[in-house]
């Protein structure tokens, strides 16, 4: 539905800049459309010759050395980049190494509750 929506907005365009363009030639005046692209197009004459006056100081012996500094410096900061991530997110990549001899405490807190209870009943009888 969309496909055609804009094929048929495309076709009306193109049928208006069509008729437009015959009314052109048989009056011998330009319409609005032609106007604005004449003044568009001084502009952009003026942009290209600007981009041709700086082209022509442009020294085409140094780009090789350019071109590698700017990929010695892209290098260097993903380099860079990738350090401080591995440092820090190191610790997701390393595999921890796990103590057996350490007591690791009760499971759930009612397990804690329980040792913790036994843990008072029997300083009580001891006093």
């Amino acid at each position: 539905m969309i496909t055609l929506v804009v094929f048929l907005i495309a076709l009306a365009l193109l049928i208006f800049s069509v008729v437009m363009k015959n009314v052109e030639l048989k009056y011998g005046r330009k319409i609005f459309l032609a106007s604005l692209f004449e003044k568009c197009d001084v502009v952009i004459f003026k942009v290209l010759a600007s981009l041709k006056l700086w082209w022509g100081h442009v020294n085409f012996k140094n780009t090789k050395l350019i071109f590698s500094w700017i990929i010695v410096s892209i290098r260097n900061s993903v380099t860079a980049m990738k350090r401080r991530f591995d440092h820090k997110q190191s610790h997701f990549f390393t595999k921890r190494v796990h103590d057996i001899s350490k007591h690791k405490g009760s499971v759930s807190f009612f397990l804690k509750d329980i040792s913790e209870h036994k843990k008072s009943l029997r300083e009580n009888k001891t006093e």
